[in-house]
Parts: structure tokens; C-alpha cells; sequence
């Protein structure tokens, strides 16, 4: 049974159908990419995923149970926006992990021992104590998904987590993928840099004008995304797209 499945997804507003009949599932613990030209569904399938948008038609399903309200979607997909600073609200980058839990009224001690060993695992034990004004856009960007993996979400959902980063950040960020797949953690990232994140992705999702047209393994979809105006470096193999040597 597949981790996460959609089936028949469709949404559409003001007469315009921005998705149509999306159907794909995840596997536990997988890196997954959806990719497409600027316009093609992208972002709205992760908002009908975390519960920001109702979709007119379809199911969202975890482990075989349909997330029927938004509320549950809510709780099980953690959405990293493209814009990290809608996301960190604390002074500090160790504030900052702890205040959605703190939110949830959750106890103390488990506050402080998620907070710790995310700082560990994301590598921002150095930071802790700086705002996060301060930190690199690599930084930020780790600070933004440890702070929603706090949360403890079946499914991390990312909107162009490459967005405006430089080379030491990106490398940042990929490893921080990595990281998330070691400890089994279900990741569906939104990325119009296909180039960077399809040699470290076990499938990819292709959209267009609201619908998959093209889904697979990832080193088997290079084709199919230049058919669908998706950047890649000319001849480039899929060994050649590896940003992590």
C-alpha cells in the first residue's frame, strides 16, 4: 500500500480548471519532484494537499484512510513555503523550532528534547542563538523545514526550496533532502530547478495546464520534461545532474 495516494483530483476557480484529475501516489520515506512550466498546477496541488484549498473532486488518502476535512490534511502534510520569512516567526533560530510546539500547548520536555535534536540533525547548532535575519538563505531555508518537521507531519510538502540560493546553499538544502530520506520521512518538493533535485529524486511528476502528462522514475524522465519546456543542461546524462560529488 502506498504511503500517501490522490486520485481524481480536480480544481478549478472563477471557471478556470487549475487541476484535472490528478491521480499519483507516494511510497514511505521516497523523494518525489513535480515539475512543470510556470502555470501548470504546481502550487495549487500542494495547497489542496496541507487543506488551503478545497478540491472540488478527488481523494487524498494516507495509509489507505481518505483525509476527508482539512483539518487532517492540515496535521498531515507540513508545507515549507517558497518565502521563508512567512514561515519563521521566533527571535531566535532555537525559538523559532520550538514555537509550533509551543502553540500546541505540547509538554515542556518534549518541547526541548524535539527542539535539541533538531538542531543537531539540521546542523544549526552554531546559530541557535542568532535571529534568523542573520543566517545564510541555506540557513533559513533548514531552519524553515526543521521548524515544520517539528510539528512531526507524515508528509513534508516543499515550494521551490532552491528559490533564489546561492551554490553553498543549495548544497545546504540538498543535503538537508538527503537527511530527510535517511529518517524515513516522505518528501513531495514543487520545483520549476529540475536540474538540481532529479538526480536526487527517486520519481518525478510532470504537470501541464493542470494535469500529469508524464510520471515515472526520475532518471528515466529526463525526455519527458524537455518535452514539456522543463530546463535541462543540453546532453547532460542523469549522472551529469548530481550537484552532490
Amino acid at each position: 500500500m502506498s504511503h500517501v495516494t490522490v486520485e481524481g483530483l480536480s480544481f478549478s476557480i472563477d471557471g478556470a480548471q487549475l487541476l484535472n484529475n490528478i491521480s499519483f501516489s507516494l511510497e514511505k520515506g521516497s523523494l518525489t519532484l513535480v515539475a512543470g512550466r510556470n502555470g501548470s498546477g504546481k502550487s495549487m496541488l500542494l495547497k489542496c494537499l496541507k487543506g488551503l484549498e478545497k478540491p472540488q473532486k478527488g481523494v487524498i488518502s494516507l495509509d489507505g484512510r481518505p483525509l476527508l476535512k482539512a483539518k487532517e490534511r492540515m496535521k498531515a502534510f507540513g508545507l515549507v513555503f517558497q518565502d521563508t520569512f512567512l514561515q519563521i516567526v521566533g527571535s531566535t533560530v532555537k525559538k523559532d523550532i520550538a514555537f509550533g510546539m509551543e502553540n500546541l500547548k505540547m509538554e515542556r520536555g518534549e518541547v526541548e528534547r524535539r527542539t535539541e535534536e533538531l538542531l543537531d540533525l539540521f546542523s544549526l547548532r552554531q546559530v541557535e542563538n542568532l535571529n534568523p535575519i542573520l543566517l545564510s538563505g541555506g540557513e533559513r531555508r533548514r531552519l524553515s523545514i526543521a521548524g515544520v518537521l517539528a510539528m512531526e507531519p507524515e508528509v513534508i510538502l516543499l515550494d521551490e526550496p532552491l528559490a533564489n540560493l546561492d551554490y553553498p546553499s543549495v548544497v545546504l538544502v540538498l543535503n538537508t533532502l538527503l537527511t530527510l530520506k535517511e529518517k524515513g520521512v516522505t518528501v513531495l518538493i514543487v520545483s520549476h530547478e529540475a536540474e538540481k533535485l532529479l538526480a536526487l529524486t527517486d520519481r518525478t511528476i510532470i504537470l501541464s495546464k493542470g494535469e500529469v502528462v508524464g510520471e515515472g522514475r526520475s532518471e528515466e524522465m529526463m525526455d519527458k520534461l524537455r518535452e514539456n519546456d522543463v530546463y535541462l543542461p543540453p546532453s547532460a546524462s542523469f549522472r551529469d545532474l548530481s550537484w552532490l560529488k
